[in-house]
């Protein structure tokens, strides 16, 4: 670390993989020092592939109230109780065309469209709303359903989608190459494992990044990024690595992800976005 560095003023942190543990919970002591900047004045913002109903409800209930980084950039909130700030979409055309790809072969499409998500129908799976559940496994009636089956991904496109995913290493491989044709109205990343293996294909909006969200987000705070944090663990977060001033990769990132950062910490099992706030915030005096 530098001697003497600003002040960190904004963190920019990435939740699955990162806050998130690898059995998929939230790590305690993270949330703890997390809560703990905040109540020190430092913007905490989630930046994160996640669409903005769930980060909403997690920000409540974690009591943090600063703007949202949503579907890796593609939604940009001022607050969890919005207004929004930025919402960038794939051209409709291009979304057709791969959705019909998908289709012909059978893949499955996790579409975004707005607030909604729409998942292709599988074999004796009931189309329509899915039911949302309380943590206590109660069906919650409470506002509009989030996620839609439907009989094929062509019927997701009730509007240009912020986000398209894809699992099936197959439909990866195809919806890159068409994709690549496509480079000027939309763009791909790669996701992984921990382990290094294949997770997904996500396609974006061409606008749509991490890095360039972290900017708009530090710009309209008056924040210099110099005084910005960035924490994360996948090829998508090393755009917020290179637009912070500081930035710190969990352990069980890939290495040109450690490589990118300015230091390596313990991975999310062993809470490393704790570490990192202790490091480069709670270390100085308040």
């Amino acid at each position: 670390m530098k001697d003497d560095p600003a002040p960190i003023r904004l963190i920019s942190v990435d939740l699955d993989g990162t806050l998130f543990r690898s059995d998929g919970m939230p790590a305690p002591e993270g949330i703890r020092q997390l809560q703990a900047a905040a109540r020190r004045g430092v913007q905490v913002v989630f930046n994160t592939t996640r669409n903005a109903g769930g980060v909403s409800g997690l920000c409540s209930q974690l009591g943090l109230s600063a703007p949202m980084i949503c579907t890796n950039g593609a939604q940009i909130f001022a607050s969890p109780a919005g207004p929004i700030w930025a919402s960038y979409t794939i051209p409709l055309e291009v979304a057709r065309a791969i959705a019909q790809l998908a289709d012909s072969r059978g893949w499955e499409v996790c579409t975004s469209v707005g607030a909604r998500t729409y998942f292709r129908q599988r074999p004796g799976q009931p189309l329509g709303p899915v039911a949302r559940r309380s943590a206590a496994g109660a069906e919650d009636r409470q506002g509009p359903p989030r996620q839609v089956i439907v009989p094929n991904n062509e019927d997701a496109l009730t509007a240009e989608p912020i986000r398209m995913l894809l699992h099936e290493p197959e439909a990866i491989a195809a919806a890159k190459n068409l994709a690549a044709q496509l480079s000027q109205e939309c763009r791909t990343e790669t996701y992984y494992k921990p382990d290094g293996r294949l997770h997904s294909l996500c396609i974006l909006p061409v606008d749509a990044d991490k890095g360039t969200a972290l900017k708009l987000v530090a710009g309209k705070l008056e924040i210099p990024l110099a005084q910005a944090l960035a924490v994360g663990d996948n090829p998508n977060d090393v755009p917020m690595f290179a637009a912070a001033g500081a930035s710190v990769a969990m352990g069980n990132a890939p290495p040109h992800v450690r490589a990118a950062a300015t230091i390596v910490g313990p991975s999310n099992d062993e809470e490393g976005v704790a570490w990192a706030v202790l490091q480069y915030v709670l270390r100085s005096p308040a």
